[in-house]
């Protein structure tokens, strides 16, 4: 199959089979690693160790995750209620990867419904899915390291109650032809994908990470509903974009903002030592956090420190908050975060329940 230059777009069909197949080989490991389907996989460690499955991983809470399996009928989950300073959070994602649901501490009893489906239906909110395997996510915030035992609680709490069941396919793109209804705005692009490979994957995998890099700020359009009214959520570059923070949440419940390159414009490389700047009060309801991620890999630093919040540091004089990535400790004041010699690397910012816009380390380039 032909290559393309980093500089042409690959086409719809091909933007639009890398989020399916991405999304699909995901599930299937997270089926795998749960026991099946309806089954839910609980995290108990953050992802520091560089080899999560999700692409760039929040070290802001523990995961809760499954496939939902609803080929045999509706499937219950129960919340648990959590007190109003922990974040915790419910986040569905259809087979095309779009945000079917999201909510903030969500509590009570939710009922996965298949579109079309004409049984019985068990008694609670239902989220109607277009396929018959929905993604849950569900965020349970961990504090510090102090306060994972007390985010442990909170995941023994949360019930899934479905049939369990497989998750595996020859073809990932035809398994979510045959299992998912395509949203009317994307009929006939997968069918021309049907010979879409690992090979091609990575191939759009490296694209994208470049096109990210290269024209993409913030999750703006990249997580929400397939009808979002957020700017650039019809655009397919920018909906494939967002597979470099796969299962990220639509902008109105997190606001996140990759940062590739430093105040000059050049990419960040270890090479080179780079102080930010951050308000520790800002525009949010819970908490703010930046975390460092290898531009190799899109994952942690194995055995390094990887992130800051509010939780574990503490603002200067000047209500800020200032963060160093170097190879050696700035031992100047600034929080250090390293990084690896002449490699590059990125970090990201993410405030979550934004209530206005929020000042991001960009705007101290100024």
């Amino acid at each position: 199959m032909a290559t393309f230059e980093k500089s042409e777009h690959p086409s719809v069909g091909k933007l639009h089979a890398y989020k399916v197949y991405h999304h699909a080989e995901y599930m299937k490991t997270t089926a795998e690693q749960a026991g099946g389907t309806n089954t839910l996989l609980h995290t108990k460690r953050l992802p520091t160790e560089g080899n999560d499955p999700v692409v760039t991983p929040a070290l802001d809470h523990l995961y809760t995750k499954a496939v939902i399996d609803l080929s045999k009928g509706p499937v219950v989950l129960e919340m648990p209620r959590v007190p109003k300073d922990r974040y915790f959070s419910l986040h569905i994602t259809d087979q095309e990867h779009y945000t079917i649901y999201d909510e903030i501490r969500p509590s009570g009893r939710y009922v996965f419904v298949r579109k079309g489906w004409k049984g019985k239906v068990p008694e609670g909110k239902i989220i109607e899915s277009p396929g018959d395997y929905p993604h849950l996510f569900i965020r349970t915030q961990v504090k510090t390291q102090e306060d994972l035992q007390n985010t442990f609680e909170v995941q023994n709490k949360i019930k899934l109650n479905g049939e369990v069941g497989t998750f595996d396919y020859d073809n990932a793109i035809q398994f979510t032809l045959d299992t998912h209804d395509i949203y009317e705005q994307n009929k006939g692009i997968l069918e021309t994908q049907l010979s879409y490979n690992a090979k091609d994957h990575k191939e759009m995998f490296e694209w994208v990470g470049e096109y990210f890099a290269a024209n993409v700020t913030d999750n703006t359009g990249c997580f929400g509903p397939i009808d979002s009214d957020e700017a650039g959520s019809d655009d397919p570059k920018i909906r494939a974009a967002g597979i470099v923070g796969h299962l990220g949440l639509p902008v109105h419940h997190a606001y996140y903002k990759g940062i590739f390159n430093n105040c000059d414009g050049e990419r960040l490389n270890g090479s080179k030592p780079y102080t930010v700047t951050l308000p520790y009060k800002n525009n949010v309801r819970a908490f703010w956090s930046i975390t460092r991620y290898s531009g190799i890999t899109r994952n942690t630093y194995p055995g390094k420190h990887d992130v800051y919040n509010m939780y574990n540091t503490k603002p200067d004089k000047e209500g800020n908050v200032r963060i160093t990535f170097s190879v050696e400790d700035p031992k100047d004041g600034t929080y250090w975060m390293p990084v690896n010699a002449g490699e590059p690397y990125y970090y990201v910012e993410r405030f979550y329940d934004p209530t206005d816009k929020v000042i991001t380390t960009q705007d101290f380039c100024k």
